[in-house]
């Protein structure tokens, strides 16, 4: 079974949790990254860089409300204005660092480079099966002798 790590902070009077991302907070983060240039070997710093003033929505995706029950009850804008003036610089790198040992990103892209590949290669199969079904169908087409009475 998978170990799940989990990280505390207390940022103003309220404590907050990061655990690994969840496809919500997956679709939170590629709407907030969307055009956005990142480098292909990017820090911590070049990431804080990238995202300037979308840093407070970016860590409010990343922090869970302790007292939470759910998940999908989070109100992104409450926890981005609870923490936007208690965080500090230092404790903002944290969380971003906190952020990778809870996902292993390389890995998750290397999973779905995985995927991306097994697809390719079977719409090739069908690709090539398809056009091998039509190229017999012709020949036969071609070859059939045609009788007459």
């Amino acid at each position: 079974m998978e170990e799940r790590k989990e990280f505390k902070y207390t940022i103003g009077d309220k404590v907050y949790l990061q655990r690994k991302l969840v496809l919500g907070q997956v679709n939170q983060i590629l709407d907030l990254i969307k055009g956005l240039e990142i480098p292909q070997n990017a820090t911590i710093m070049d990431l804080v860089t990238v995202l300037g003033d979308k840093i407070s929505y970016a860590v409010g995706i990343l922090l869970i409300p302790a007292d939470l029950d759910h998940l999908k009850h989070k109100n992104l804008h409450t926890v981005v204005e609870d923490i936007q003036f208690d965080i500090s610089p230092e404790q903002t790198l944290e969380v971003i660092e906190d952020f990778f040992d809870c996902n292993p990103i390389s890995l998750l892209l290397n999973r779905v480079n995985e995927i991306v590949e097994k697809m390719g290669e079977k719409l090739n199969q069908k690709k090539a099966e398809t056009e091998q079904k039509n190229s017999v169908q012709s020949s036969q087409e071609e070859t059939s002798p045609n009788v007459t009475t």
